[in-house]
């Protein structure tokens, strides 16, 4: 059939490459490259963050680590195997810990945690390098005979009268697309310094830095973060770096992690995660429209899990 996708983030790119691979002809449109998305911003390490619902959640995310594992053995993905310490206020362990495979997760010794924590687990997980990840996914989108439109899609009705199937894969965009009131941006900012070999991959989501994250990456090693939602009836859409944030940030990663107190900040970058208030991954009733956003910070977690989904979504 041929199939049109509209967005080329992580969630456009990968359900497209999931169509072409189930023997579909795709085209995408989209707004802006894959390197000018929100998913050029992410972090990228797999982890449900800020995503539901729960159950269909950990089961995209196991679909999604299967793919990340074995993507890992190619050099050239972007994406390999690393050992995550996540920080905790107590011992209970995470409800994501269901999605991953058993024996990748791992209570911390106390010897593993630094100054101030009591509890911590390590996590076996897929560490994805976007700035070599997306690209990646567009060079094999293209190789695989798809084709790529830079433009503005302002009304999907209109879209749909054209492919067999229309796959809404904008993100963010997807509330004033579709008239979607659930749809709310989830401010994320982060801090790239200079690449310090031999750091640890250590995160923080609810203890007494969060939020804060280090992930080493070959370009850089990025310091996170912000998850600032809507308050109040104020919008939270700013896309400008917040100095006051980044001394936040800069200030958490240090307290997990003194050796970061030499860091010099290279950049700055700030991105609007398509919050939901669960992922709209469904047919739209009594049309060729299938709807597949509101991924959170989970989008590159949860990816290939949705993509497959999507596919599956044609055949019924």
């Amino acid at each position: 059939m041929k199939i049109s996708v509209i967005g080329s983030g992580v969630i456009g790119l990968t359900t497209a490459i999931a169509l072409q691979e189930a023997g579909h002809e795709v085209h995408i449109f989209t707004k802006d490259l894959p390197e000018a998305t929100v998913s050029a911003v992410a972090a990228a390490i797999w982890m449900p963050f800020h995503v539901e619902p729960l159950e269909l959640v950990n089961r995209w995310s196991r679909v999604s680590y299967d793919v990340f594992e074995k993507m890992s053995e190619d050099t050239s993905s972007g994406v390999s195997m690393v050992n995550l310490l996540t920080l905790a206020n107590s011992p209970d362990v995470p409800d994501w810990v269901d999605a991953m495979p058993a024996g990748r997760f791992w209570k911390a010794a106390a010897s593993d945690l630094p100054a101030g924590y009591q509890h911590g687990f390590f996590a076996r997980v897929p560490m994805i390098e976007t700035p070599i990840y997306l690209p990646f996914l567009q060079k094999k989108f293209l190789e695989n005979g798809g084709e790529l439109t830079v433009c503005e899609v302002k009304s999907l009705a209109k879209m749909a009268m054209t492919p067999d199937w229309l796959i809404n894969c904008t993100g963010l965009a997807a509330g004033k697309l579709t008239g979607d009131k659930a749809v709310f941006p989830i401010r994320g900012q982060i801090l790239k310094v200079d690449p310090m070999p031999g750091l640890p991959y250590l995160a923080d989501d609810d203890g007494p830095n969060a939020l804060a994250y280090i992930f080493p990456r070959k370009d850089c090693t990025v310091l996170g973060g912000t998850a600032q939602l809507p308050l109040g009836g104020l919008s939270n859409d700013d896309e400008s770096p917040n100095e006051e944030d980044s001394v936040g940030i800069l200030r958490r990663c240090q307290n997990l992690l003194p050796a970061l107190a030499t860091a010099v900040v290279r950049s700055v970058a700030v991105g609007l995660r398509p919050g939901r208030t669960t992922i709209r991954l469904e047919r739209e009733p009594a049309t060729n429209i299938v709807h597949n956003y509101g991924h959170g910070g989970g989008g590159y977690t949860v990816s290939w899990g949705c993509a497959f989904e999507v596919v599956e979504q044609l055949r019924v």
